[in-house]
């Protein structure tokens, strides 16, 4: 189950985080209030699917990717930004990168399915969901949830929609 389930948040970020202005945004909140972008597209995803992280959920969300954070991700995105490196180099780390924004997705996958949607948080409204994820997430960054933020826009109930049965 776990695979299937990362593989669909997976799919779900690829499809989002193309949409426009989201990736820009996304960038942007990582490198000005030190967001996690895919503790952004989870709150999105397990909105979706009508499960509501409160604030202690969210926290452990983070804290489950933390060390994977500071022992991977954070040193090949720096590396990766390196000024004068070479053009193959930064493709090689970006490749790199990408494979390890996806573990650490299915570590969040991981510990959705050991905590279990309910404990989690309130299960409903897959919309009112999704704005309370990035309400609760942009309020633990010290940051305002915009009205016109394309993460809601493209999200819940716009273009992309998750697989039937999959809650």
């Amino acid at each position: 189950m776990g695979s299937e389930l990362a593989d669909e948040f997976w799919e779900f970020s690829l499809a989002l985080y193309s949409q426009p202005g989201v990736a820009e945004y996304c960038l942007r909140r990582q490198d000005d209030a030190g967001a996690n972008v895919n503790l952004l597209l989870f709150c999105c995803w397990t909105g979706r699917r009508g499960v509501m992280l409160g604030a202690k959920a969210l926290d452990a969300a983070a804290t489950a990717i933390e060390d994977w954070q500071v022992r991977v991700l954070r040193p090949l995105r720096a590396r990766r930004r390196t000024a004068g490196i070479a053009p193959a180099e930064k493709q090689r780390l970006l490749a790199e990168e990408l494979t390890a924004e996806r573990h650490e997705q299915a570590l969040l996958v991981r510990w959705l399915e050991d905590c279990g949607p309910v404990r989690s948080g309130a299960v409903g409204d897959g919309e009112a969901c999704v704005r309370a994820n990035l309400d609760g997430y942009c309020a633990a960054l010290g940051v305002a949830l915009e009205r016109d933020n394309p993460l809601l826009i493209h999200g819940p109930l716009g273009v992309l929609s998750v697989k039937a049965g999959s809650t």
